[in-house]
C-alpha cells in the first residue's frame, strides 16, 4: 500500500484529499507511463482526466486532447467508483460514436468527434449540462473507491 495514498485519506477536507491522491497517481503515470498504472490507480487518472477535461471544456475539449484516447476506461471508472448518473450521460455520448466505440487515435476521435458535433450540437450540449448537473459527488465516490482499494496503489 502507498503510504502516502493513506495520508491524503486522512485528510480532513475531501478536495484536499482527492488532490493530494491524483498528484501521487499523476505523478507515477509520469514515470511508468498510462498503461504501467494499476487498475486502482488507472481509475483515479481516468476520473480526475475526465472531471478536468469537462470543467475546462465539455466532451468537445475531452474529446480533442489526449485524454480523449482512454474515454472507454473513463466509462469503466465511472462504473467502478458507482457514479451512476455521471456513467449514464459519458455512456449516451458514446453511443453517438458508430459503434459506440470512440477512437484512441487522435486525428480519428478528433474527425468523427467534429462530425458528429456538427450533426448533433444540441445533444452533446444537453449531454455537457447534464453531466454537470448529475448531482454526484465524484470526489467523495473516488475517495470511498480509494478507501476500498488501498492495495492496489504502488
Amino acid at each position: 500500500m502507498n503510504m502516502e495514498i493513506q495520508a491524503a485519506l486522512d485528510a480532513a477536507d475531501e478536495t484536499d484529499a482527492f488532490l493530494q491522491i491524483t498528484d501521487v497517481v499523476f505523478d507515477r503515470q509520469a514515470d511508468v507511463g498510462y498503461q504501467s498504472l494499476t487498475d486502482a490507480e488507472k481509475t483515479i487518472f481516468c476520473i480526475d482526466s475526465l472531471s478536468r477535461e469537462m470543467e475546462n471544456g465539455g466532451f468537445g475539449q475531452l474529446f480533442h486532447h489526449d485524454a480523449g484516447a482512454i474515454f472507454l476506461d473513463m466509462l469503466a471508472s465511472l462504473e467502478k467508483i458507482r457514479a451512476k448518473r455521471s456513467h449514464a450521460v459519458v455512456q449516451q455520448i458514446a453511443n453517438y460514436f458508430p459503434d459506440g466505440i470512440v477512437p484512441d487515435d487522435e486525428e480519428k476521435r478528433i474527425d468523427t468527434f467534429d462530425q458528429l458535433a456538427s450533426e448533433l450540437v444540441d445533444e452533446i450540449a444537453e449531454c455537457d449540462e447534464r453531466f454537470h448537473d448529475a448531482g454526484e459527488n465524484l470526489i467523495e465516490l473516488t475517495l470511498k473507491f480509494v478507501a476500498k482499494n488501498l492495495a492496489g496503489f504502488r
